[in-house]
């Protein structure tokens, strides 16, 4: 591995590179050195016999891709191991539902405002838009810990930007993983081309990558991103929308599998599943007019749609529950499990034709919503909590861990919910709801700005869109979204209150900032 503890901005890189030189000497004198492995990256040593073995605990964040929380019974051993093994969140939110925005959050412990990644792509989001040098990568090398990144990256990422810095395993997906197979890595200093399964390479990985961090003295933080179950984007003779957003093929031993039995894995539920959305009135929803624009121009979407997707999630997240399984059996074969936070959620959710959407990105608790399992030193078993939490809640929690801080004094948003994960049922990590958002968008006007932002509370959703088009939806009357009542004059107090949380929020900044005591939200009028 490489020692990424100390990663150098461009402007101290002339100076760390010959003090680095001299020091690299003094360590292979003195037997501390770096011992190259057969499969050509490098591994730490043991760190000798007078190093004190530090005993904080390792983490693990297991990331699955636009997984919806209903999905979650295609993945018996994570529910398993972490469910019943640990703690379980009904109400984890990922606040701005899009890839790159919510794998930058991760990264960084900031909302978007903050961490200059709005969308996939540039000039608003992407990779180049994240400041590499001051991630929870470097916070968590900077304090002792052995690093590890495993698999898709933020949007943006190529073969030319090389090893990210604070990460002493580096091995980020660079071209044609969406299409699952034939697809390209950089592994800490060079370009692979492989040519077999998405997931199982991951995983396969994941299990060579931990048994040489088990080999350390040093406790390790990794991130097993995987891209399951996004749907299947691009590859060879690939011309149409069908094919750029079909649904995730399978892997070659399902695949044959399939061919002996006549049935992909999961197939009868996940039939039953897609029935279940086909036939709920959100799926039937006509009347959009309460909906925004990009809503009321959808075509409607056919039943086939619903079916061909959720037979091919089913049969990609059973690949990726075989992932996770041999990354346990990992852990257990090295006697790290019990010293382990493991931590398993998805970047966003994904709607499948409710509301007339197929896809993520808008505020809907289909792609807000996020599984979110843990299981580790201190924390009860089979245990389930209501409690509202975030995805930006993560770096400030692993941080807290470690003991450790951000780096560069980066400045987080989120809060630590390791009193959560231990059994503190008081705690509230958001008294005054989470800031939701989604952009940029181009309207017709030319201009880029935000598609929407909003507020979601434990009961409320509230979103203003590009246009001023507002939407507001009482959960608790309208768990499915179906009517909003943002014309409502019962409502109109709680709206201009979440439209005031919002305008404060956009703008928020640090911990307190940005989960704020609003106080009680204003009572529904009565008629």
């Amino acid at each position: 591995m490489n020692d990424a503890s100390t990663p150098a901005r461009p402007e101290q890189r002339r100076t760390q590179r010959t003090v680095g030189i001299v020091f690299l000497v003094l360590l292979l004198l003195a037997g501390l050195g770096v011992a190259l492995t057969l499969t050509g990256h490098a591994r730490i040593g043991g760190g000798g016999e007078q190093q004190q073995t530090d005993d904080r605990p390792n983490i693990i964040l297991f990331s699955s891709d636009d997984q919806r929380v209903d999905e979650m019974e295609f993945l018996p051993t994570v529910q398993k191991v972490l469910g019943a093994h640990g703690l379980t969140f009904s109400n984890a939110i990922t606040p701005h539902p899009l890839c790159c925005p919510a794998r930058a959050e991760i990264l960084t412990g900031q909302l978007a405002q903050n961490n200059h990644v709005w969308t996939n792509f540039q000039p608003k989001g992407g990779y180049p838009n994240l400041d590499k040098y001051s991630t929870i990568g470097t916070d968590m090398s900077g304090a002792g810990y052995n690093t590890a990144f495993l698999g898709k990256p933020l949007n943006g990422y190529n073969n030319d930007d090389g090893h990210d810095p604070g990460w002493t395993i580096f091995n980020a997906s660079t071209h044609g993983f969406s299409n699952y197979y034939d697809f390209t890595q950089f592994e800490q200093d060079h370009v692979e081309h492989v040519k077999g399964y998405y997931t199982d390479y991951v995983a396969d990985k994941t299990v060579e990558y931990l048994h040489d961090l088990h080999e350390s003295d040093k406790p390790f933080f990794m991130w097993v991103s995987h891209f399951a179950p996004h749907a299947k984007a691009g590859g060879p003779g690939c011309h149409d929308s069908a094919c750029r957003h079909g649904p995730p093929p399978m892997s070659p031993s399902y695949r044959l599998q399939a061919k002996g039995t006549g049935e992909k894995p999961n197939q009868e539920r996940a039939d039953q599943l897609a029935r279940d959305i086909i036939n709920s009135p959100a799926w039937h929803e006509r009347n959009v007019s309460d909906k925004p624009h990009i809503i009321r121009r959808q075509p409607f979407h056919s039943p086939r749609k619903v079916v061909r997707q959720r037979e091919g999630r089913a049969a990609a997240l059973a690949s990726l529950d075989d992932a996770f399984s041999r990354m346990i059996d990992q852990l257990e074969a090295d006697d790290e499990l019990d010293n382990t936070y493991i931590v398993f959620i998805t970047d966003n959710g994904y709607q499948l034709g409710e509301h007339n959407w197929f896809g993520k990105i808008l505020p809907y608790e289909e792609n807000v919503r996020t599984p979110m399992l843990v299981r580790g030193p201190g924390i009860a078993p089979n245990t389930t909590t209501p409690q509202i939490v975030s995805i930006v809640d993560l770096a400030a929690t692993f941080l807290d861990i470690a003991h450790a801080q951000p780096t560069d004094g980066r400045v987080l948003d989120g809060r630590s919910m390791l009193p959560i994960w231990h059994g503190d049922r008081e705690a509230n990590l958001h008294p005054g709801g989470l800031l939701v958002q989604g952009g940029p968008f181009k309207p017709e006007n030319g201009t880029t700005g935000w598609l929407f932002r909003g507020v979601r509370t434990g009961r409320y959703s509230y979103a203003k869109w590009y246009d001023g088009f507002v939407e507001l939806y009482d959960r608790k009357s309208d768990p499915l979204q179906m009517h909003s009542v943002a014309k409502d004059p019962r409502y109109r107090a709680i709206r201009r209150e979440l439209a005031r949380r919002t305008d404060i929020l956009k703008t928020c900044s640090g911990p307190n900032a940005c989960n704020r005591q609003f106080g009680p939200l204003p009572p529904i009028k009565r008629r």
